[in-house]
This record gives C-alpha cells, structure tokens and sequence, in this order.
C-alpha cells in the first residue's frame, strides 16, 4: 500500500489509475471489467452482490455459469444483465469470461431527500410557482414511482393502481400499499396529490393522475440498485397494462463507472427506447454542509442517464415571482464523473416543499420538526432534489395530457365541418417522446440568477428553472403525427412566461449533450433526434475530450462516453457523426470543455469516486503540485470530502483537454 506521507499529487494520479482502464490495472492485478467500487472490494474474502454485464446473446450461456457457483442469482430482462452474489474469487473469474462485458457492484441506493432544515419559508401551492392552473389532471395515465412505497389517503382516494415490492432479488410481491420510510409518500403527494385534506394547499401537479408504488427502499430509505432493476424491468413489461408514461426516481448511489456500463443508467435509457419518460434527481451533493464550500461533479447515478430528465432543486422563496429564485445550495452540480455530460437537465422548485406524511413512517418518527398538522391531518415537510423530481414527473404527464387533449379537440374541429356520412372515428395520435418533453421543458425553461444578479452556469442550472406554463402550452400546440423536419408547432407563441408580473423570456436552449442547441426550429419543427430510439446527446457525447495527466501519458477520468455500439445505447444513427437538425437549429458552445466554462475552483472528492485506498480509508489528494495535503476519508457513502484544484485549467481541459 502506499505510505500515507507520499506527495498528493503522487496519490491523485494513482487514484485516476485506479478508476479508469489502463494497461496499469492489468500489472496490479485489477480487472478493466470491473467498477470502480469492485477493483478495492475484489480482494476481500467476503460474499459480495454484483451485477454481471453480459455482451449480447449470450445471457442463457452466463446464467448457466452462475448457477454452477450459487443459487442467489436472478436475471434482468430489460438489459442484458444477471444480478448475483458471489466470492471475490468468482467475480475474478466472471471478470476474465469472454461472454462477461463487466462486473459492477449491486450498490447501495438512498432517496434523494434530506431531512436538514432550512430557514426559508414553506412552499404552500407549488403549482402557483410554476405557472399552472387546474386544466389538466394527468388522469389519463399512470406515473410509476420507484421509492419506499406510497401510504393510502384521501389525498390519492382510489388512484394507487397497485404496489409492488422488490428485495433481494425475489420475484415482485404485490402488496397493500404502504410506506414505511415516508419519502415514496411525500414525492407522490407532489406528482398527484387532489389536495382534498388541504383545501388544494398541498395539491400536486397532476392531482388527478394514477400512481403505481413500486417499492425498492426499506425503512431506512435505503434498496439495492438490483432491485431497482427489477422495477424499470417492470415498468417496461407492464407499461401498456398499467399506461405507465412517466417513470418517477427520486433515488441513486454515487457514480462508479462511466455510464455507458454503468447497469442502472442502462436500465433507464431502456425505459426510455421504451417510450417511457424517466425523471430522475441529480442528487444532493452540490456542497460541503459542514464547511459549506461549493463543489461540482456531484450527478449520482443514474442522474447520468443521457436520456434521462435530471432535475436539480430551486429554492422558490415561497413567492410567484422569479427574481428571488435561487439554485438550492446542496443541489448537485455537473459534469457527470468519467463522462462529462452537462448535467442536471433543468431546475425545479425542492425547497421546504409540504406534500402527504405516510402516518409512523420513519421520516416521521426521526424527525417531528419536519411534521406539519392542520386540524387532524399530517403533511411532512422536506427538500431535496428528489422533490424537484417529483414535481417534473408531474408536469411530464400533464403534458403528455395536455398533447393529447389537443389532439382531441383539432379532430373535433375538423368533424364538425364534415357531413355525417364522411365522420371518422377518433384514432389518437403519437405521444410526445421522451427527448420532445425534455427537450420542452429546457426550451421553456426561465433562467435564475445568484443574489448578485450573476447567471447561473448550465453546469448548475441546466436550461433554467422548469416553466410549466410554458411547457403546457407547446405540448398542447404540438402536432405529433407530423413527420420529423416538418413543421409540428400549430400555433406561434411569445417566447416568454409572466411570473409574478414580470415577463420572464425563456431559455430557448436545449443541452445536447455537452453543447448548446439553439434555433426557433428545435421546437417549431420535429426534429428526428426526439425519437425513442435516439439516445440524448448522440453525435457529441463522443466528442467529450479524453487528456492525460502526467508525462507518461496516462489516461484520466474524463474520456468517451459513446461509441459504434448501437447494441448498447439502441440507436439507430451513426454515433460517430451529428445528427441532422432540420430548420435553423443548430449546435452552438460546448459547455463542458468551452474555454468560457467557468467552474470556480471547487471540485467535488466523493467517497469511492476518485481517491485511492489505504487500508479502510479513503485517501484524497489535490492537484496542487508538490503540495503534502492528504485528506483522510471514511468509505461511508454519505461522507464526501471537497478538495480544490490549484490548477484548474490544465487540468479540466479548457485550453488543451484533459480531466479529473
């Protein structure tokens, strides 16, 4: 092992050695095909849960392996992945298996809620923030939530459609809706609560919606990500019989891989191919809370998902008005580790939001400050980005109802101008796809500031705070049976939101990746890259600079996400060359590796992200030369520990490429 008193910088490139494949691993013993969590953990002699990535075609062969070593395996469906519990001499051996694309760690997944308090004031009718009215419940369609449950209320009256429970890798258990933690409550309280015990107070977005709980975490908030598996296998095999449209993750684990392997970002861009919409928090990691210093690279998985819909929390200042409306502190900032995608997606108000309490739920018990009482009812009050998740499911399947509608009404228009015998029957058109609504949402989203007037960066922000308002109004004038590079949008609209009597413009900006989209024409036209099959970012997510750090020309962290394996990703277009975009539309700044990013100075250390190991400690070194500053960590996936860069430029690659 190495002596704690070497160079920080000596420790710094070990730690990239250590994450990222390299001809170095091989000569220590370590496997390429496994993640960063196993490449310390494989040398124990304990029993360790792991997700076997298998290549294509060749799961039955795989699963007849596993079953010579053990009995405790199960195989997913959606991916070509087997979940398994094995020795560290086994997962060694699956590690050399032609057949095996990779071995990563069953880890650990936590809601994406805090239970900190805050001094801003509570967020009373979340929709008024938004610019909503009540014209559309979502009553069309189910939301799927993959959290701790959902407890019974007035609240949701008849509209839990059913509970699953998933653990330990049994087959699902259809339950008696239940919480027993309180997060999975509170998030689907914001999605769909009718406000009926509240007087519409605490109403939720789309309160008319149907709510399947598909219950992964334990009282504890705490599940496996194998079991988070099974749930998106779920979804994709139940998603006509239940209409789930929208896929709720208030949840993740911190990033141990680049997303291309990494299995719970495969399972959500499957959901995605689909035609599923995957809304997902980017996690709560965006500063130090005990020295307060602000970091970046805090996107947990899958917030990483390309395809995904990653929200981030706003702190709303319990007013209409946009002008105070401030990035929450503790929201995760991008890029995302060992890809460098732009992330989160969009802004979403997280802060002190009051939604239903599962009645001797944990959070509840825990922490009675956080517990609201009006008369004989009991709202938990929490923040987080998994409520700012919770709130863009909620516009999503409003606005896959609002398309439809509208869609409704045109044939309405047209029938009652046609003579009785040439009436046809109403055949519904194609629903808005998952990149259209993302792509919708950042469109229309409204840029905030700091308290000195500075804009936040895309890396904070991602197009701005959701605008729902807005998004309502282009998914309502969207034709979607018209053909890509046709014109869809049947109506112009100002390309601006009144918020509290102040006109608001939007962003106009869509983030492809890691560059700005922008032209009337990304939403005035369908653009072939909102199709299902087209994964978010194809055609740049390839280009995200690779470096080295050191003389020797060691590979880091930062490198290409994206390559010709359609198998993978389930695109049908070259991922080596740009999509076509039709009218005006047109690629602009790469804001990842532009020369104009600004990062500060703060970059995020996580547990188990970058760093090397030193017995059962976590060892973090900084990039400032010959400088003796270590910094001893615990492996507690809770404990993330901030360092600064002194030379940022070089190393984040804004003048010649390079990386963490």
């Amino acid at each position: 092992m190495p002596n704690p008193s070497s160079k920080a910088v000596w420790g710094a490139v070990l730690a990239l050695a250590l994450l990222w494949p390299t001809s170095g691993l091989a000569s220590s013993g370590r496997s390429g095909k496994l993640d960063g969590a196993l490449q310390r953990l494989s040398s124990s002699g304990e029993e360790l849960d792991v997700i076997i990535r298998v290549k294509p075609g060749r799961k039955s062969a795989v699963k007849n392996k596993v079953s010579w070593h053990t009995n405790h395996f199960h195989v997913h469906s959606s991916i070509d992945a087997i979940s398994a519990r094995l020795t560290a001499r086994e997962i060694k051996e699956f590690a050399t298996d032609p057949d095996v694309e990779g071995v990563s760690m069953d880890a650990d997944v936590n809601a994406s809620g805090t239970t900190s308090t805050y001094s801003s004031d509570v967020i009373g009718d979340v929709k008024q923030t938004l610019g909503l009215g009540n014209w559309f419940t979502g009553s069309s369609l189910t939301v799927a939530v993959i959290d701790s449950g959902v407890a019974p209320s007035l609240d949701f009256d008849s509209r839990i459609v059913a509970q699953y429970i998933f653990a330990g890798g049994r087959p699902a258990v259809l339950s008696v809706p239940f919480d027993d933690y309180g997060h999975g409550t509170h998030v689907a309280g914001l999605i769909g609560s009718n406000g009926s015990s509240s007087n519409n107070k605490y109403a939720g977005i789309a309160p008319g919606v149907k709510i399947l709980s598909l219950k992964v975490l334990d009282k504890k908030g705490t599940g496996k990500t194998s079991d988070v598996l099974d749930a998106l296998d779920f979804v994709v095999a139940n998603k006509a019989l239940y209409n789930i449209k929208v896929v709720n993750l208030s949840l993740g684990h911190p990033i141990y891989e680049s997303a291309k392997t990494d299995p719970l970002v495969q399972a959500v861009e499957a959901a995605v191919r689909a035609g599923i919409v995957v809304v997902v928090a980017a996690g709560n990691y965006g500063y130090n809370p005990v020295t307060g210093q602000i970091g970046y690279g805090g996107i947990a998985s899958p917030g990483n998902a390309p395809s995904a819909i990653t929200v981030g929390a706003a702190v709303t200042n319990n007013t209409v008005t946009r002008i105070d409306d401030r990035l929450a502190t503790y929201s995760s900032r991008g890029p995302s580790w060992y890809d460098g995608i732009a992330k989160p997606d969009i802004l979403a108000p997280g802060q002190a939001l009051v939604s239903n309490d599962a009645s001797g739920s944990t959070l509840e018990t825990d922490y009675p400050s956080l517990v609201l009482r009006s008369g004989t009812n009991k709202y938990l009050r929490l923040s987080g980005s998994s409520m700012a998740t919770g709130v863009v499911s909620g516009l999503a399947a409003i606005m896959i109802e609002a398309n439809q509608y509208a869609a409704y009404q045109r044939w309405q228009q047209v029938q009652s101008g046609l003579k009785r015998t040439l009436k046809t029957a109403f055949i519904a058109p194609p629903i808005l796809k998952a990149n259209a609504i993302k792509a919708l949402l950042q469109y229309t989203a409204t840029q905030i500031h700091d308290g000195t007037g500075a804009t936040y960066g895309p890396l904070e922000q991602g197009a701005g705070l959701v605008n729902g308002l807005g998004a309502i109004a282009l998914a309502y004038y969207i034709d979607t049976t018209k053909a890509a590079g046709e014109s869809w949008l049947t109506l112009d609209l100002p390309a601006s939101t009144n918020f509290g009597g102040t006109d608001e413009p939007w962003s106009q900006t869509v983030i492809w990746g890691t560059r700005l989209l922008r032209g009337t024409s990304v939403v005035d036209l369908n653009q072939l890259a909102w199709a299902d099959n087209i994964v978010w970012g194809t055609g740049e997510l390839n280009n995200i600079v690779s470096g080295t750090f050191s003389a020797d020309e060691d590979n880091i962290v930062w490198g290409t996400l994206l390559s010709e394996d359609n198998i993978v990703w389930g695109t049908n277009v070259s991922l080596g060359t740009d999509l076509t975009w039709a009218g005006n539309a047109a690629l602009e700044d790469n804001i990842v590796w532009g020369t104009t990013t600004i990062w500060d100075d703060n970059v995020v250390w996580g547990t188990n992200l970058i760093g090397f190991f030193y017995e059962d400690n976590v060892v973090w070194g900084t990039f400032s030369g010959s400088e003796d500053n270590i910094v001893w960590g615990t492996l507690s996936e809770d404990n993330i520990v901030w360092g600064t860069s002194a030379n940022r430029v070089s190393v984040l690659g804004t003048m010649t490429g390079g990386g963490l």
